[in-house]
This record gives structure tokens, C-alpha cells and sequence, in this order.
């Protein structure tokens, strides 16, 4: 069913074209991935479907009481005090309720009289359950879920909102977007700022969501895992592809080759007529050549083929050869205030390797990168530099930026031998060119801001990169020529990413972060992830073996004593019958429950639930209906594996 369309829409700001003849459908429970450049108007586009903004020419076309949440990349700090107060945001009505119930329940204690008492039980026993219906009961664990997920653990939940960073914000953004729970979920970045297990945790929450998804985004693993349809915006338009971020790769490419043949033989017969036009127009065919001339000026014209745009020339500058040994790290450790970050860390790094250092937000990496480069200070031990190393440091923060500088000040910092033809020369090659030369830097965007951090340490002449989170802001054609750069440079690397595609191309060494350690595995980013599941793996099954094996309170061991050597009674035969009651009801819930979810499983992909005239409200009661039952399910079966243990024991 369709809930979205879009036909030959476009944006105008003042005399330039955003993008023209945009046309494509969404249907019921789709993953849209929107791709493009930085600046071809894919959060214009997102608007522009939600009614935010307004289209200057075309139509777009809304299901009737469908509704929108828009994680947009800016906004405004809110108004909730606390984090949790702010995950509960979304809930607000339900929040009421339950202080309205609350008041209930203590008016019921203080009632004069049975009539009293009557009249307020029954408005406690509706409005219970009004909440119970609309998920009340369940909204606190989602949203404690939801935070935990997104890297907010409950310690951190009655921080004020004030004392966030710009990350935990965007964080705290999309905490409150995913709890609204619309019919059409619109995401602009949304990993934006978030780790690797967060971003892993939105791909399972995104997978298992029960509408329709609109995704902006550069990171090219989490297009492809997720998204089964794909808008890409170029050359002032957009084109929709069928399938997720590889097919889509192969189908451009198709559409390009497909679309130059076209071109050529059109301009071929072009030639052709013009040619006969320039013979005949004045001679005996002149009533054809004429005709023909009004042929061509009727013409749809196919457009030449432009494809990608321009990126950035990207080529780090050889720094010649260092020792073999380039860094040795000898027990660092790191701390933030009184908070100590990692544990003593050694290391040797030798020349040409490639690390990726990995972890969650705020264990210390960026920390790590500042001691290493020798702006920041380790709490103990200490990090000597080989012979003929010469380092160049990428700040994520862009705090080496003077905001005040010209973009043509900022770089010719980094080799003030440049020549001012040079230094032009250099900029345009990173899509500087002429004003956009002389502006000021804190007034650029963050795609801007990086492209002079790169433009200016690919001028440094450096045989050692630390690169702290150099993707961020970039767009996928800008990281594809980042990761080409890096895989042909002749020096060592040190790198933080999120960008798991950029990972597995580069990394040859992981440095990872666990339970407050870093642990330095010698192979790449996919090779890491594979030993690191294996290990999990393996972790859970010896600590199910070790419950198993563990003898239970009052249970005989192989002798027939207790721990204490004394004998033990077991089960008394009314016990055992109570216990195999319990099992009993416990199964029967379980097989009620999982019937029950498959119900509405089932109805949740019937589009009858989405026509013309159904309830907009229905797929959500239903999503959160099943997702109290699960919850439930969870928790018998919890009881069963425990009620079986006991009577194993027996």
C-alpha cells in the first residue's frame, strides 16, 4: 500500500534549484536509505514529505493520518531537566495519566462515604485500564531500553540536560524520536555520535520496527543491513532504486551506462539532421528540412551523462621513512578528573601498520589520541616516539581551527612555502575555489570545517597520521576518496572511526576497548569482530555451564550430603506437585503467548491494517501490544528454565 508520493516535485531557493522532477513511491513498512552529496537537499526532501517545508512546484501526497517523526541533524537543547525526564518526553499524555491514577488511588483513601468510594473506583478501575491499553505499564522499560541502548547507562539518567555534550544530545535526539513510535520514521544521521554497539543496537531496533523508515545517511554498512529501497539525489534530481546499498550500486551504474549510449545515439542523430538541414534548407527539401528543424526543437533532450560529482583530490604527502619501531607505549594510562579511563596499556607500533582504535563513547580514545600526538598528558607511564617520525594529528572538534582564520589562512598555516598560485591551487583540489577561499572559517559547515583539517595535514608532509573520527561530516563519495588515500599511503596510521566500511578497508590492528582495558589484537577491523563474537560466544556458554554445575541451595550432592557435609531433605512430594502445577500453567501461558504474537504478527503484515479509512492508531497498538508480550514471554520462559532447574534438582 502506498503511503507516500511524491510527483515531479521541486525546491527553488531564490534563483537556484535544490532539485526538479522528483517522483517516486513509498510503501507500507519500507527502509528507504537517501543518499547523496552534502548540499544536493536530502533534509530539504524530508521536509518536504513531512509538510515542514513547502515543495515550490509538484505534488506530494500523504496517507490520510499518517504520522511523522523527523530526527533532524540541529536542533535545540530541550526543555526536561534530566535524561530520563527527557526519554519520558514522548509519553507525556501517559506520564499524566498515571499521576492522574496516582491522585485516584489516594482520593480512594480518603473517601467520605461508600458512595464516594464507588464513584472514584470506578474512574480508578477506567482510567488503570486506558493506561494499561495505550502501554503505560511498559513505557518506563522502553524508554530505560531505549537508553541504555543509545549509551546512556542508568547513572548517567539524572544528568541534567545542561551538563550534555553535543553528542549525548544528538544521543538524547534520537532516544526521544525512536520512543514516539510514528507511522513514518524519518532519520537524518542518526549514527551520528554513536559507537559501534550503539550503532549495532539501532540496526536490530530499526530492523524490527513496525513502520516505515527514511534514512539519511553516509554509513554505507548500515545502508546496506537495513535498507531495501534507495533514493539517490544527483544532478539536480533523484532517481529510486529497488533493493539495499550494493544493488543499488550496481543498478546506478547500470542506469548511467545505459543512459551515455542513449545520450550518444541521440546526439549522433542530432548531427545527422542538422547536417541535413544545412544542406537542404534552401534547396529542393527545404519544406523537409524545415520540418526537421521543428522536429529538434521539440526534442526532449537526454542529458549527458555527469556522473559523480566532484570530490575531493585527496593524497597525503610522503614523509619520508621512519625507524622500523615508529611508537612504543609503555604502561599509559588515562584518566578524566578523578574517573580513571583504561588501564595501563603497552604497545610497540612498527611502520606501515594501521590501527583502528575501537570502543563506546567516552572510554577514552580520543583521550588516548591526544597523548599520543603529545598535547595531552597520560596519568602514568609514557609514550616514546621512534627515530624519523613526523606526526600529523586530525582533531575531531576542529579546536586546532583558528574560526576566525580565512579557509586560505587556516591551511597555508600548515606550509607557509606555498606559493599563493599553490595554496589555490590546493584548496580547489578539496572544492575551495575562488570566495569560498576567503571565507571565515567558524562560519562553515561541518563537512566544510573537515575538508580544511584535511586539506591542511595533506600539506604536512607527515610519516605518522592520527586521525581522530575523520569521517565524521564527510559523505560517502568524500570517505570512498579518504579510504583510497589512505590504502596507497606509504606511512603509518592511527585512526578512530565509527565508519565501519572505512575499518575493514584500512585496519591491519585493532586496539579495543573492554571492561575498562584496552586489548590489541593483531589483524583487521573484520577479523576483530569475528574473534570478538567467538569470545562472547564462548563466555556465555561456560557461564550457562556454570549454573548448570553449580550445586543448588539444599540440593544433594553426588554423595548425598549438602555443602556443609550434612545430610540435606529434598523436595517434599507436595512441593514436587506444586512445582509440576507451576510448570504446567507456565507452558500453557508460553504456547498462549506465542500464539498470540503470531496473530499479530500476522495482521501486522496484512495491508488491510494500513487501507484507505483503517484505523492510523491500530499498527502501533498492535506493535506495542506484541512488544509487552514478548516482554511477558521472556519472562515465563525465565521462570520455566528456573521451576525445571528445581525439580532436576530433585
Amino acid at each position: 500500500m502506498t503511503i507516500v508520493r511524491l510527483q515531479n516535485a521541486g525546491k527553488q531557493y531564490g534563483d537556484r534549484w535544490v532539485f526538479r522532477n522528483v517522483s517516486f513511491t513509498i510503501g507500507a513498512r519500507e527502509r528507504w536509505g537517501v543518499v547523496g552529496r552534502n548540499g544536493v537537499g536530502k533534509t530539504t526532501l524530508l521536509r518536504a514529505i513531512t509538510g515542514e517545508g513547502e515543495l515550490t512546484e509538484g505534488d506530494a501526497w500523504l496517507h490520510p493520518g499518517l504520522r511523522f517523526t523527523l530526527l533532524r541533524q540541529n536542533r535545540g537543547e530541550q526543555s526536561a531537566a534530566t535524561v530520563h525526564e527527557a526519554a519520558l518526553e514522548p509519553f507525556a499524555e501517559l506520564v499524566a495519566m498515571e499521576a492522574r491514577i496516582n491522585r485516584e488511588l489516594e482520593q480512594l483513601g480518603e473517601a467520605k462515604d461508600a458512595a464516594e468510594a464507588e464513584r472514584l473506583l470506578k474512574s480508578y478501575d477506567r482510567h488503570v485500564e486506558e493506561f494499561r491499553r495505550r502501554g503505560g505499564y511498559e513505557m518506563r522499560s522502553r524508554a530505560d531500553a531505549t537508553l541504555e541502548g543509545l549509551g546512556f547507562p542508568p547513572e548517567t539518567w539524572e544528568k541534567p540536560i545542561r551538563a550534555l555534550s553535543g553528542g549525548e544530545l544528538g544521543r538524547l535526539r534520537l532516544v526521544q524520536t525512536l520512543l514516539y513510535q510514528p507511522d513514518v520514521l524519518l532519520l537524518d544521521e542518526p549514527t551520528n555520535h554513536l559507537d559501534l554497539r550503539s550503532t549495532e543496537w539501532l540496526e536490530e531496533f530499526i530492523r524490527g520496527y513496525p513502520g516505515t523508515v527514511l534514512l539519511v545517511s553516509h554509513d554505507r554498512v548500515f545502508l546496506e543491513r537495513l535498507a531495501d529501497h534507495v533514493l539517490h539525489l544527483e544532478e539536480g534530481t533523484a532517481y529510486a532504486y529497488t533493493g539495499g546499498y550494493e544493488s543499488f550500486l550496481d543498478q546506478r551504474e547500470a542506469r548511467r551506462e545505459l543512459q551515455r549510449k542513449q545520450f550518444e545515439q541521440q546526439q549522433a542523430m542530432i548531427a545527422r539532421t542538422e547536417d541535413f538541414i544545412r544542406r537542404n534548407v534552401a534547396g529542393q527539401k527545404t519544406k523537409q528540412a524545415k520540418s526537421r528543424r521543428t522536429l529538434l526543437s521539440r526534442m526532449e533532450r537526454i542529458a549527458a551523462v555527469g556522473g559523480d560529482e566532484k570530490a575531493m583530490a585527496l593524497r597525503f604527502a610522503s614523509g619520508g621513512r621512519s625507524g622500523g619501531v615508529v611508537m612504543r607505549l609503555d604502561g599509559v594510562q588515562c584518566a578524566y578528573g578523578d574517573r580513571v579511563l583504561f588501564a595501563p596499556f603497552s604497545a610497540e607500533v612498527s611502520r606501515t601498520e594501521r590501527i583502528a582504535i575501537v570502543g563506546p563513547n567516552g572510554c577514552g580514545k580520543s583521550t588516548l589520541m591526544r597523548v599520543l600526538a603529545g598535547v595531552g598528558e597520560a596519568r602514568r607511564g609514557s609514550v616514546t616516539m621512534g627515530t624519523g617520525v613526523r606526526t600529523a594529528y586530525y582533531r575531531q572538534d576542529f579546536t586546532h581551527l583558528n574560526p576566525d582564520h580565512k579557509v586560505r589562512e587556516a591551511v597555508a598555516e600548515a606550509a607557509p612555502s606555498l606559493t599563493f598560485p599553490e595554496l589555490r591551487n590546493h584548496l580547489g583540489r578539496f572544492l575551495f575555489s575562488g570566495d569560498e577561499q576567503e571565507a571565515r572559517v567558524g562560519d562553515l559547515s561541518g563537512g566544510e570545517q573537515a575538508r580544511v583539517a584535511l586539506a591542511r595535514i595533506t600539506l604536512q608532509k607527515a610519516n605518522l597520521l592520527l586521525l581522530d573520527e575523520p569521517t565524521n561530516h564527510l559523505d560517502i563519495e568524500s570517505r570512498e576518496v579518504l579510504e583510497e588515500a589512505l590504502e596507497g599511503y606509504d606511512g603509518t596510521v592511527i585512526l578512530i572511526s565509527h565508519d565501519r566500511a572505512m575499518l575493514s578497508a584500512v585496519s591491519t590492528r585493532v586496539w579495543a576497548w573492554e571492561d575498562g582495558r584496552f586489548v590489541d589484537y593483531p589483524g583487521g577491523f573484520d577479523e576483530w569482530l569475528e574473534w570478538s563474537a567467538r569470545r562472547k560466544a564462548e563466555s556465555a556458554a561456560n557461564a550457562a555451564l556454570a549454573r548448570v554445575a553449580e550445586p543448588k541451595a539444599g540440593a544433594l550432592t553426588a554423595s548425598g550430603a549438602g555443602a556443609n557435609g550434612a545430610r540435606t531433605s529434598a523436595l517434599s512430594k507436595n512441593e514436587i506437585r506444586r512445582r509440576e502445577r507451576e510448570m504446567e500453567e507456565l507452558e500453557a501461558r508460553i504456547q498462549e503467548t506465542e500464539a498470540r504474537i503470531g496473530e499479530i504478527e500476522t495482521s501486522l503484515g496484512d495491508p488491510a491494517l494500513y487501507a484507505a479509512g483503517a484505523d492510523p492508531a491500530r499498527p502501533a497498538a498492535l506493535a506495542t501490544e506484541r512488544d509487552t508480550l514478548q516482554a511477558r514471554l521472556a519472562e515465563a520462559y525465565a521462570a520455566w528454565e528456573r521451576v525445571g532447574e528445581e525439580l532436576a534438582g530433585v
